[in-house]
C-alpha cells in the first residue's frame, strides 16, 4: 500500500458522508416545509368551509328576498387575527330561477408568498 492511498480513501470517504448528509438535511427541510403549508391550506379550507356554512345559514334564517337584498359578509369576514384573512363575494344573476353565486377566499401568507383557499357555492331560489 502506498503512502498517500490511505489518506486519499478517508477523503474520499468524508466526502460521500458529507453529500449524504447534506441531501438528508435538505431532503427533512422540503418535508417540514411541506407539511406546514399542508397544515396552513387545510386550515384555510377549513375558514372558507365554516364562512360558507354561516352564509348558508343566513339564507335559511332570513329567507330567500331578504338574503337576496341583503347579503352581508357578516361576521366571517375579515382578518381572522391568526393570520388568515376571510372575504367573500356575492355575484347576483337574473332570470328564473334567481341564483346568487358566493365566493369564498381566504388568504395568508407564508415564506414571503401570499396563498389563498377558495370555495364557490350557486344558491338557488326555491
Amino acid at each position: 500500500m502506498r503512502k498517500g492511498q490511505m489518506l486519499l480513501e478517508v477523503v474520499l470517504g468524508l466526502a460521500i458522508v458529507t453529500i449524504v448528509m447534506v441531501a438528508l438535511v435538505s431532503l427533512s427541510t422540503r418535508s417540514i416545509k411541506n407539511s406546514d403549508f399542508s397544515r396552513s391550506q387545510a386550515e384555510a379550507t377549513s375558514y372558507a368551509n365554516e364562512a360558507m356554512e354561516w352564509i348558508r345559514a343566513d339564507r335559511n334564517t332570513k329567507g330567500w328576498g331578504a338574503w337576496w337584498n341583503d347579503h352581508p359578509c357578516g361576521p366571517v369576514c375579515g382578518d381572522m387575527g391568526s393570520g388568515y384573512s376571510r372575504n367573500a363575494t356575492f355575484t347576483p344573476s337574473d332570470g328564473p330561477p334567481q341564483q346568487m353565486t358566493v365566493s369564498v377566499t381566504v388568504t395568508w401568507e407564508q415564506g414571503g408568498v401570499s396563498h389563498s383557499a377558495k370555495q364557490d357555492a350557486i344558491f338557488t331560489q326555491y
